[in-house]
């Protein structure tokens, strides 16, 4: 070497050596970054577990503890979402099954020890809608309309060229289900407890708050437009979401999936998000997904993308119109 070469390798050692010991130093803050969040997050879990493990036999006001209990799964699901750029997607998806295992159990322990209420049916037309549903609990009272169970679940299936609406009255915080939708228009109004869809094509569904979880599997060339807590997708191809999502949604072997933020309004919204409770108006991860079927964290998934603005869809009053005309679908 000269002594120019010499410098010229001497620098671009020291520089190889500066970004080294930079790595070294990210490597390692992640690592206590995922090390501290572990201890907190299973601390957290574990705290709500021995809460839920005590419910039968401590004498305790259920109603507040089943508050409380739903105040901290939010707070859970939000540490977790704050967490997940330097989480990788495994760990994400262990802590989110974590999560719902919780709410699944303080669901079952609520329908176990809080004593069920009735509730009837307000109007004439409040009944139409609620003949066009299946109660998957226990039938409807004959005579008096009311029914015997608080939580029940509507199951709507095997509809084609339908249009469907569900007020406040019927949903607020029920499960919803619906399967096997082609060519439909569903809306729901209220602040239901959860969604599930599955099996849906070539479809439209607005919905308002949905205070926990919405899950949708195997559904093609749809528009969802939806409020929640936690949404997940399986199986779905060409999807369009305009989405309120307070966690990160995850969609799981998916294809085609858009996204954009939520603007459908209708006159009730903002009632139905103060029933919501756990939401928050003010978070919105529209356009935060994590993919399980894609690992590689600095880059973008290429099965999900945002709808650009020559495609958005901004007034929904005239599009359902169309939709309406287009799939001759009567209302």
């Amino acid at each position: 070497f000269n002594g120019k070469e010499k410098i010229t390798d001497l620098l671009d050692r020291r520089h190889r050596e500066r970004i080294s010991k930079k790595d070294d130093t990210v490597n390692s803050d992640r690592s206590e970054a995922v090390t501290y969040f572990d201890h907190l997050f299973d601390e957290k879990a574990n705290k709500i577990q021995n809460i839920i493990d005590k419910l039968q036999s401590v004498d305790v006001d259920k109603l507040k503890t089943f508050h409380q209990l739903q105040n901290q799964i939010t707070d859970l699901q939000k540490y977790l979402a704050a967490s997940t750029f330097f989480l990788h997607n495994y760990r994400i998806k262990t802590c989110q099954n974590t999560i719902n295992n919780l709410s699944n159990q303080i669901e079952t322990q609520k329908t176990l020890l809080i004593p069920k209420k009735k509730f009837g049916f307000s109007s004439k037309k409040a009944q139409k809608i609620g003949s066009n549903l299946k109660n998957t609990d226990e039938s409807a009272d004959s005579g008096d309309g009311s029914s015997k169970n608080e939580s029940i679940q509507w199951t709507l299936c095997d509809r084609q060229r339908e249009f469907i609406k569900l007020q406040s009255e019927l949903v607020d915080d029920k499960t919803i289900t619906a399967s096997n939708l082609e060519n439909c228009v569903l809306k729901i109004e209220g602040a239901a407890g959860s969604l599930q869809l599955s099996n849906v094509k070539n479809s439209l569904i607005f919905s308002g708050p949905v205070s926990r979880s919405i899950f949708l599997d195997n559904c093609k060339d749809c528009k969802v437009i939806v409020i929640c807590q936690q949404l997940r997708c399986h199986r779905s191809v060409n999807c369009d979401f305009y989405l309120h999502v307070t966690s990160r949604a995850i969609i799981e072997d998916c294809q085609r999936i858009g996204v954009a933020d939520y603007n459908y309004t209708y006159p009730e919204l903002e009632n139905d998000f103060r029933k919501s409770n756990s939401l928050d108006r003010n978070v919105n991860n529209w356009q935060h997904l994590d993919d399980f079927n894609w690992l590689a964290s600095e880059q973008q998934s290429p099965n999900w993308f945002k709808i650009s603005d020559e495609s958005l869809i901004t007034n929904w009053n005239e599009f359902l119109h169309n939709f309406l005309i287009a799939k001759e679908i009567n209302t």
